[in-house]
Parts: structure tokens; sequence; C-alpha cells
């Protein structure tokens, strides 16, 4: 399967339908996308443990730099937009209100703004700690 057919039709539908919604639905398409990559790359290092200790440890030092520490932070940020968006999808599919998408759409952005603000503030002075001292824990 081409990855680009994935994404075809896109452009026009933004010509002509450029609102909140499309919006959404776009990048609804590139957060699930970036999961699944998140996903190959977990299973990547886990897969590592088959290969004994040394290995897995290996992997593990590559994603505990404190670079890594930061893209945690974009992770999980990912993962709750696309949590937040399917939730007001699937609100508006079985409430049949999808009329008032975009009230529901703002009320998502809303708790996403909150919910990414809690998000930074826990977990940036964690990153900024292990890029400071060079990531030298990798569990802490």
């Amino acid at each position: 399967m081409n990855l680009f057919k994935v994404f075809k039709g896109t452009a026009e539908e933004v010509k002509l339908n450029p609102n909140v919604g499309t919006f959404s639905w776009i990048l609804h398409r590139l957060s699930g996308l970036m999961l699944l990559a998140y996903l190959f790359a977990h299973m990547w290092v886990l897969g590592s443990a088959q290969s004994g200790p040394a290995e897995f440890d290996e992997r593990l030092k590559l994603v505990q730099s404190p670079l890594f520490h930061f893209l945690e932070i974009g992770l999980i940020l990912v993962i709750f937009y696309h949590m937040i968006n399917g939730l007001a999808i699937t609100i508006m599919d079985f409430a049949n209100i999808s009329q008032s998408h975009k009230k529901i759409v703002l009320i998502s952005v809303i708790i996403f703004a909150l919910v990414a603000i809690v998000v930074v503030s826990v977990m940036l002075p964690r990153a900024l700690h292990h890029f400071t001292s060079g990531g030298a824990h990798a569990i802490s």
C-alpha cells in the first residue's frame, strides 16, 4: 500500500471545505500515523530483549538520551490529542450532533490545551533535568 494514497484528496478536501472539522480530521490522521511509528519503534526496543540483556540495554540507552525525554513530551501530547479528538468524533457520531462540530471541536481543543499545560508543566522539568545532567540516570 502506498502511504501517499492515504492522503490522496486531502488537498482538494481542504480547498473545498476549509473548516475546523477538516483540519481536525487531517491532524487526527497525522497523529495516528505518528502513534503507529512510535509503536514500531517501541516494539523494536522491546524486541531486543529476545537477544539478551546486553542488546536490550544498548537499545534502551539509545532512547534514554536527553533528546528522547523531550520527544516523550511530544508523544504524550500526540496520544492525548488523538484520544480527545477521537472521543469528540465518537460523541458527534453516536449522539448525531455533527451539525455542532465546530462547538465540539472547540471544546476538545480547550480540553487538549488544559491537558497540554499539565503535561508540559509536569514533564518539562524532568526533561530539562535530564538534559542538564546529561541523562546519567535512565530511570528516575
